[in-house]
């Protein structure tokens, strides 16, 4: 029986990574069928029907991450949506022209796969332990994989560097952002199954507290305020936040964390 891989993306430079990983996986274990969308999904036109279904016989998913979508809301709503289908174990995000301290916010929940033999390698053993009894034994997979990693090595260096040189997408404005996200409010009412009503009210009303409460601070402008401000809006606080509007199906609500963030940050210099 096939194992399903669902293989996230976003942005220009991540769909073209994704791809060669897609086309790359079954050459190594056969069982593997990958699924990967040829669309712009950052605009969510099919997550509701097609998608969604292949999420759901999906095993594990894959999230490609670039220096250009690690930030982008839609990569933390299917990131979301990938660990409500697997659990954390079974998401992985690989990193291409992206540090691991460049991550930040819900995505660090997951387990970080450096773009590099070794550590792919390993991703590449998890993905075979959920292969069954098609799974290869661990000495065919070193002889497998050793045989394919150098291909799959000069395709992502090549997309890699010509992307640098060619296209340089533009930094992505604050209100470009708060746009994505307004887009991904509109579709959760076709998604999948929502969590319970009571408990989406309930993050609204709490991150509504802390945007009257940090305002309410400002206005005091007193300095031991900001000085107590700072130790409890700490940006811990903040990625919990982020992780449970993903986990509550609530992207809109991030965009006024970021608000609240911003305004912590400049208002209390």
């Amino acid at each position: 029986m096939a194992s399903k891989v669902f293989i996230s993306w976003g942005g220009n430079l991540s769909k073209q990574l994704a791809e060669e990983v897609k086309n790359w996986l079954p050459s190594v274990l056969q069982f593997v069928k990958p699924y990967f969308t040829p669309d712009d999904i950052e605009k969510g036109t099919r997550w509701e029907s097609n998608i969604a279904q292949e999420l759901a016989s999906s095993q594990i998913g894959i999230i490609c991450l670039t220096k250009d979508n690690v930030n982008r809301p839609w990569i933390l709503f299917e990131a979301g949506a990938l660990s409500k289908n697997f659990g954390k174990a079974n998401v992985c995000t690989v990193l291409f022209n992206v540090e691991s301290t460049q991550i930040t916010g819900p995505l660090t929940c997951f387990q970080a796969t450096k773009f590099d033999k070794a550590d792919f390698k390993k991703l590449i053993k998890t993905i075979n332990e959920t292969g069954g009894e098609s799974k290869l034994d661990s000495k065919v997979l070193d002889d497998v994989f050793e045989m394919w990693w150098p291909r799959l090595e000069n395709k992502i260096k090549e997309i890699i560097k010509n992307y640098k040189e060619e296209s340089h997408e533009e930094e992505r404005t604050e209100r470009d952002i708060l746009e994505e996200l307004l887009e991904l409010t509109r579709m959760t009412a076709k998604k999948l199954p929502r969590r319970n009503p009571i408990s989406r009210h309930a993050l609204e009303m709490l991150i509504h507290g802390l945007d009257r409460m940090t305002m309410r601070i400002m206005d005091i402008g007193d300095k031991d305020s900001y000085i107590i401000a700072r130790e409890l809006f700490n940006e811990e606080l903040f990625e919990s936040l982020e992780m449970l509007c993903i986990e509550f199906d609530a992207p809109m609500y991030i965009g006024n964390l970021h608000e609240i963030r911003n305004r912590m940050v400049h208002g209390l210099r």
